[in-house]
């Protein structure tokens, strides 16, 4: 895959570059825990390929996608992970090349 197919598949663009530190930080951590059954990500953990099971996850399963939504911080987890992806594009594009 490459960068133009990730953002398109995710839609993804500049308008995702800004990374906001005191909100994007605390919600990609909690992104991981639902995606994590609640853990917290250990300090050696490096992963990121879990952002893409999140937004594959909303896009195709409608009891995840409802559940969600009843969330009041819904927006954040959406927004952040498409943060996530613009801002890690080589690290998951590099994990995607080596997964397979």
């Amino acid at each position: 895959m490459k960068k133009q197919e990730l953002f398109k598949k995710y839609s993804i663009n500049e308008s995702h570059s800004e990374w906001n530190d005191k909100i994007d930080n605390w919600v990609s951590v909690e992104i991981y825990r639902i995606m994590h059954d609640g853990n917290l990500p250990p300090a050696d953990d490096v992963s990121i390929l879990w952002v893409l099971d999140f937004m594959d996850k909303f896009k195709s399963d409608t009891l995840f996608k409802v559940k969600l939504m009843k969330r009041d911080d819904f927006g954040s987890l959406y927004l952040t992970s498409k943060r996530l992806i613009f801002s890690l594009t080589d690290q998951i594009l590099n994990d995607l090349k080596n997964k397979n």
